[in-house]
Parts: structure tokens; sequence; C-alpha cells
């Protein structure tokens, strides 16, 4: 069994890592803000072992790292410091895995290899974090996942507040989407092979739905009927601010998917999820609720 540093370890990617991790019965050091959060204190009840530290903190860091198998870490987009601070975070990673000699297992985002600027901060700085990477004399294995099913679960953005799916996608938009039950299953894939898994860069992509498509499928799974409503996407642009809706604007233009049946054929032991199979994970009653 491995012994890995999970870092963002509270968040959905890091915590799903850490989760699937101890059930495999690997040893996990949980790299967290504070250990008296309440996430933090279910990853210890679990059997992590904590470490107090961000990614600010390059000395914590790399006491974390020292002595580990595999990291596996992510940087933290929308921060305060914008896009400089979320490449000084994923720089912070590569240097302390570099330091300590261990199979580094980045999640980056789609694309993220690719050379020219996106101008979405999220995916540039991505971009350069993946440069510097590429300098480094580091043992890695990246993972470049596309839009969360997740954010479904953020009901204000999403809109099944009010009991409809809101997106400035037109509706019959197909819309590559990623779990992070999937991200996790194929960062513990790369942690027990890394003969086969160091050197590789994996786009990650679960199933494409549109948004009509996952309206339906939604209000299957929540037992009543969910509209599809497009929004404006000046009114994303007033709401949300000029990046996430570049986003949604590249996603709109976007006609490059990725190939998802080639990537269940080359990864089956991930339990893949179509976007069903992951409506049906969730506990929507208290979803909905809260």
């Amino acid at each position: 069994m491995a012994k890995v540093l999970v870092i963002g370890a509270t968040g959905k990617q890091g915590g799903a890592v850490a989760r699937l991790l101890l059930d495999h019965g690997h040893e996990v050091v949980a790299y967290v803000r504070s250990e008296e959060s309440p996430a933090a204190r279910a990853l210890s009840a679990a059997g992590a072992r904590l470490a107090p530290g961000d990614l600010a903190d390059a000395g914590a860091l790399q006491r974390a790292a020292t002595g580990v198998d595999a990291v596996f870490g992510l940087s933290v987009p929308f921060g305060e410091g914008g896009k400089d601070e979320e490449v000084a975070q994923g720089r912070s990673i590569v240097d302390a895995a570099e330091r300590a000699g261990t199979h580094l297992v980045y999640s980056s985002v789609r694309g993220g290899d690719r050379v020219e600027a996106t101008d979405i901060d999220h995916a540039d700085s991505k971009q350069l974090v993946e440069a510097y990477l590429r300098e480094r004399q580091v043992p890695a294995t990246v993972l470049g996942p596309v839009y969360f099913m997740e954010n479904a679960l953020n009901l204000g953005f999403s809109g099944l507040a009010d009991g409809v799916l809101s997106s400035p996608l037109s509706p019959g938009k197909e819309l590559d989407q990623v779990t992070v039950l999937d991200i996790a299953a194929l960062a513990v894939h790369a942690v027990e092979n890394p003969a086969e898994m160091i050197g590789r860069r994996v786009d990650v992509a679960s199933d494409r739905v549109t948004g009509e498509e996952a309206a339906r499928i939604l209000g299957e799974a929540i037992g009543r009927e969910i509209p599809y409503r497009r929004l404006p996407l000046d009114m994303v642009r007033q709401w949300a601010g000029d990046e996430v809706a570049d986003m949604f604007d590249a996603f709109e233009r976007n006609t490059d998917f990725v190939d998802t049946a080639a990537l269940r054929a080359a990864y089956p032991a991930v339990r893949w999820h179509t976007y069903a199979d992951w409506a049906a994970t969730v506990d929507w009653g208290k979803v909905l609720q809260g």
C-alpha cells in the first residue's frame, strides 16, 4: 500500500481522492488549512493523518510531502490573488514533489498542455503550471478535467433552487462533463500503477450532455420536472464576472470534444459515470433542503 499526500483534501476533488485511497487501504496524509473544520475531522475519523498548512507555506508543504510515495495536488482558482496566486500554488506543488522525489498526480484542466493562451485566467494559469512542470525533473501524471457535474449542486448557480436548470448555453449545445468520482478513480489508478501512468497526460470527461438532456436527467433523479432555462450571457457577465462568462462563451463555440468511448476503453478500472449514473449518487432530498 502507498502513502499519499492529498492536497486540498477537504475540497471536492481532493476529498474524493482521499476517501477512495482510504477505501483502497492506502495511508493518506491530508493537507488541510484547518484541522478543526468538519471536513478535516471527518477525514481524520476515517483514518487520514492531518497535516495543517496552505499552498503559500512552502515549508509546511515540503514537510508534508517528505517520505510519501505519491502526491495528489491541484491549485485553487478564483482566489483573491487571481491568476498569479494560482500559478504560484501550482509551482509550489511541483517543487514539493520534486524535492521529495515522488510521483505527482496533478489535476489541471482540459487543454492545459496547449501553448496558446485562452484569455480565461483559471485555464491560462494551469497552462503556466504545466509548462513549469515539464521543465522540472518530476515523475508526473497530469489529469485534465472538463466541466464538473457537481457544479449543479451549487443551487443558486445552477438554478435548481428555483426548480429549473439554468445555463448560458443553447439548450441543444453539448458539453463535456466530469464527476469528481471519476477523477478520483483515475487518480487512484495512477497512484497504484506508476509504471503505466508516469509520463501520461489524460483529459478527463465522464459524459457529454446537452442542457435539455441534463435537465431531463435531473428531473428523473429528483422526481419532478426540471425545465431548462437559457440565461443571457450578459446577465452571467454581470452576475459572475467576465471570466465565467468567457468560459461559457468558449463552451458554446467548442467543437472539440473528449473521446469518452476511447477513455473508457483505455481505463476500464475506472467505474465511469454517465450523467444519469452521477445524478443517482446524489441525495437530492438533502441537497435541495440545504
